[in-house]
């Protein structure tokens, strides 16, 4: 089974989480020439707005929606926190997009989950602690069905397309295909599992991925106007109309899979990590998961043999306001000693006093390749090698027993109660 994860309205949403009085308004966010909607709120949904829309055009349906231009950077690092929290939970994933991902769960401990609309629930919950974004997930056997399931339930929806009867399933039985059906409901959010045939005879054609304008003529041409005309059309027809990619289109629809979930070889551009937890007023617990973060990163960035030359630090308060400080480093650097003192900057500037936070959260940007360091005027060889030493040895611990394995004094999580001084250093 595969599941796909989407951000719903991505830009839009990222926009409302850097200023939460935008909540509830009907929202464009605009592309850097300030012309095109390349996302907008389902309040400016509601009113008939789409992506790709001119603002001339939007503002037709919506005279006063707001107009902000997105904020990329903001976007990068809210793309990194959402993979991060899929990569916790899915060692295979495939990133298709800033705002998408498709997860292979046959690699997680344990297989395919037995409960399918459970897991996606936890994952959607968890995404929305930790990013404070809304997202939506369609799971299903081929990659053209999740996709289509995760556009299905919009916004927060959970849609799983089933071919055969799952043992979950305790409720009414679907005649064609023997599935059992069952909508569920918590909050605002909607579970949906649905057979096959079902599913697809509820899609009109134009919501299969590929199917374009001209696609989508052929397609009134031969009288198919659901995903189940298509599905069920003989597959030679539909390789004689749209060629090779005609015979996958109907396998996939068919529930056979034809596209894997690749996973993305390239090295990434950027690494983050943030975590939630009860608001605290503790310095030290944030510092603490601070810490943490740069260790997680810095490893995973060691994995690719990479070297970052730009960090970012960001807290959300109580009242779910973020803040973040960033810095341009003087070389590229790859170890926790070289980067503890740029984090503990950051971290000191966006520091509040008797402010109680919610989230800590830590990016390493511009990444380049790294070991081959070049010593400066001001540095003492010896001391470095020591450094570089040290964090060789701290790779090996981790690979070995696992993240957790060993940490900082100051990294260990701070028990309920207690009380940990923490004196900032100062800056001239």
């Amino acid at each position: 089974m595969i599941a796909h994860v989407d951000a719903d309205s991505f830009f839009a949403s990222v926009l409302v989480r850097k200023d939460p009085s935008l909540r509830g308004k009907p929202l464009l966010a605009l592309g850097m020439g300030g012309g095109c909607v390349i996302a907008a709120s389902y309040e400016a949904k509601a009113k008939g707005v789409k992506t790709g829309m001119t603002v001339k055009d939007a503002l037709k349906l919506a005279p006063d929606a707001l107009r902000i231009h997105s904020d990329f950077q903001e976007t990068g690092l809210a793309s990194d926190q959402i993979e991060s929290v899929i990569r916790d939970v899915c060692p295979r994933i495939e990133q298709m997009s800033i705002d998408e991902w498709f997860l292979d769960l046959r690699s997680l401990v344990g297989g395919v989950p037995a409960d399918l609309h459970a897991f996606a629930s936890a994952l959607r919950q968890t995404i929305l602690e930790r990013t404070g974004l809304s997202v939506s997930a369609g799971i299903a056997p081929t990659k053209t069905l999740a996709k289509m399931a995760s556009e299905y339930r919009k916004p927060g929806g959970i849609t799983v397309v089933k071919t055969a009867c799952h043992p979950e399933l305790v409720e009414g039985r679907h005649a064609d295909a023997n599935v059992m059906v069952r909508r569920a409901h918590h909050d605002t959010f909607a579970t949906t599992i649905l057979p096959l045939t079902t599913f697809l005879t509820d899609r009109p054609a134009a919501a299969i991925p590929g199917i374009g304008t001209r696609r989508i003529a052929h397609c009134e041409a031969e009288g198919w106007k659901t995903a189940w005309d298509i599905a069920k059309t003989h597959p030679e027809q539909l390789k004689t109309l749209f060629g090779k990619p005609g015979r996958e289109l109907h396998d996939e629809l068919n529930g056979i899979p034809v596209y894997a979930v690749i996973e993305d070889l390239e090295p990434p551009q950027s690494i983050s990590r943030a975590r939630s937890f009860q608001p605290s007023r503790d310095t030290a617990l944030l510092w603490a998961h601070t810490l943490r973060h740069l260790e997680y990163t810095i490893l995973k960035m060691r994995r690719w043999r990479l070297a970052c030359k730009g960090i970012s630090v960001w807290i959300r308060d109580g009242e779910y306001k973020y803040r973040s400080s960033h810095c341009s480093l003087p070389r590229p650097l790859e170890t926790e000693e070289t980067l503890q003192p740029f984090v503990r900057r950051c971290f000191g500037e966006l520091l509040r006093k008797n402010e109680a936070y919610t989230q800590a959260g830590l990016a390493l940007w511009k990444l380049v390749p790294g070991g081959t360091r070049q010593f400066s005027l001001f540095e003492e060889p010896g001391a470095v090698l020591k450094e570089e030493k040290l964090q060789d040895s701290l790779d090996t611990l981790h690979e070995k027993f696992g993240r957790n394995a060993i940490t900082r004094g100051s990294a260990l999580p701070v028990k309920t109660g207690t009380k940990r001084s923490f004196e900032m250093p100062v800056y001239e």
